[in-house]
């Protein structure tokens, strides 16, 4: 599949990419609400922005930013002569947009009404930028290119030319920005263990009003950050640890946490504008979009497109909707809007058994109900398979029974681990929900035992054998267990024989003293491993 492990680790590590082509944007369909919309372009970038303001979103696309409605079905409407557009801010108000060109080295700002250029803000002189955070009529710019120092500068948007002045000193890459209230928060990107600098921007020049430690909240390679409407709140997300942590911008402390230890490679982070819900995208994660409740923590529901991936920096919410960019497996920029945070809840929940056998049949299964627990009857399920050889993979026909229960059978072809994402789209009456399941594919283990079937007590015997997997040796690495059991006379005594090694090829050899006369039963038993199954062999042996 195109979407190899590879290839995300080279999103993870921030490969540059480019955005191509541009093609006749599509009809508006009345297609499915959840379905995402094509913006006409081909990208082969790991990250793409949006804006949404007026009832519209804006996308940047490296040279155009491309229009869709309210619904996130494109408009038509293209705003080109752009060179190389990286992130977008909006007024309030929705009547101007912001456009960070590192190509030209300048901001654009764009009349929202006419989709006009109307000034172009030199930044020659710090180059490349990349962030923006609008604040009213005061606009800050991270810039920084791949091979050189990187910074942040003001500008006053209600002067005629607005100066670039600098904040704060000299960084390492372009740092992550965000501001709302009284705060402006600048992240360090592209480092281990970077520092978040609050600012107090009350007055006309921002004052440092303290620094959280990366090194103190383990923040390595920062992604995104986002602040409530207030200032108050800092979510940062980044690639470790894998969750969003909020902070108290006054207080400097961690005030809380979203995630589940393990969402993939961190994408993007949004606050809806009342503060209510966070939306966490990631790549490769259980999710490609998770929406949480802002003040408990909890998971309301998770997202997932199979054919897709979540792009960096690609997700905003209007109103309780979220709306969030995706790359297909065919190189072409989505734009999806998910709908249904404030509906009653659904509940869905999968299993699977802890391990199967690879060419065999396993069986997943679960039930969606409602909240109060009352079945949700005969409705389709998107069930996506993920593992680390093949991607994600559609699996398709699985619905929901009339007391909301649903099964399907799967058979791996490869060993590893395998995740079963299970999304029910909702409705127009219950909210959507998503479950995950894992198992490990293991392969079947081979273990014989050989050896003489009459020995003379007073004598040592000699037993060979293999263990393999699938064909494959489990390496000299690997030791089993031998019970040798004695009977004689009717009574019978057992002894564990020290354990015995592989050798490279899986074969073995066990050697054993014949001590007395008797029934001799030598049973080799392996547990297993994560690789592969148990397996046990038996020998038996009469000596006089």
């Amino acid at each position: 599949m195109r979407h190899s492990l590879v290839r995300r680790l080279a999103a993870h590590l921030g490969a540059a990419g480019l955005v191509t082509g541009l093609l006749t944007v599509p009809t508006p369909a009345a297609a499915a609400a959840t379905a995402p919309a094509d913006l006409g372009v081909t990208t082969q970038a790991y990250s793409a922005d949006l804006a949404v303001g007026g009832g519209r979103v804006f996308v940047g696309a490296d040279d155009r930013v491309i229009v869709a409605d309210a619904t996130g079905i494109p408009t038509g409407d293209v705003i080109t002569g752009l060179s190389g557009v990286r992130q977008l801010a909006i007024a309030q108000d929705g009547a101007r947009l912001y456009a960070a060109l590192s190509g030209s080295n300048e901001v654009a700002e764009i009349d929202t009404a006419s989709l006009a250029v109307t000034r172009r803000l030199d930044l020659s002189s710090h180059p490349c930028p990349v962030s923006l955070a609008l604040l009213g009529e005061r606009l800050w710019v991270g810039h920084g290119c791949d091979t050189g120092k990187g910074g942040v500068v003001g500008l006053d948007l209600s002067a005629t030319a607005p100066v670039p002045v600098a904040v704060g000193g000299e960084q390492l890459r372009a740092p992550v920005l965000a501001a709302a209230g009284d705060t402006l928060v600048v992240g360090q990107r592209s480092v281990h263990e970077g520092d978040l600098l609050v600012y107090d921007v009350v007055g006309d020049t921002p004052e440092l009003r303290g620094t959280i430690e990366g090194d103190q909240v383990y923040l390595d390679y920062l992604r995104d950050l986002a602040l409530s409407s207030d200032g108050t709140a800092l979510f940062a997300m980044a690639s470790s640890p894998n969750d969003v942590i909020r902070f108290d911008t006054r207080t400097l402390t961690v005030t809380g946490e979203y995630g589940d230890g393990w969402v993939g490679y961190a994408s993007a982070v949004a606050l809806s504008g009342d503060g209510a819900y966070v939306a966490l995208a990631a790549e490769y994660g259980n999710h490609d979009l998770t929406v949480y409740d802002a003040a408990s923590g909890t998971a309301l529901f998770g997202a997932e497109q199979w054919d897709a991936e979540a792009l960096l920096d690609g997700v905003a919410f209007s109103g309780s909707d979220v709306f969030m960019l995706l790359r297909s497996t065919t190189d072409r920029l989505l734009l999806w809007r998910v709908t249904g945070a404030e509906l009653p809840a659904s509940t869905l929940t999968v299993t699977a058994p802890t391990y199967a056998y690879v060419g065999s049949p396993a069986t997943i299964e679960g039930r969606l109900t409602r909240a109060d627990g009352k079945p949700l009857a005969l409705k389709p399920l998107t069930v996506v398979r993920r593992s680390t050889y093949e991607g994600k993979e559609l699996i398709t026909g699985v619905r929901t029974g009339k007391d909301g229960t649903f099964s399907f059978e799967d058979t791996m072809q490869e060993r590893g681990e395998w995740i079963y994402l299970v999304y029910w789209e909702g409705d127009d009456r219950y909210r959507r929900a998503g479950a995950f399941a894992a198992l490990n594919a293991r392969d079947r283990s081979t273990l014989t035992l050989d050896g003489p079937e009459t020995g003379t007590a007073g004598t040592t015997v000699q037993l060979t054998g293999t263990l393999t997997a699938n064909g494959r040796s489990l390496g000299s690495w690997t030791t089993f267990t031998v019970l040798r059991s004695i009977k004689v006379d009717g009574a019978s005594d057992s002894v564990t024989l020290p354990p015995v090694r592989l050798n490279a090829d899986g074969t073995f050899t066990l050697t054993d003293t014949l001590t007395t006369a008797g029934r001799y039963t030598y049973l080799a038993t392996w547990g297993g491993d994560i690789t592969a199954g148990p397996a046990k062999a038996v020998h038996r042996i009469t000596v006089e």
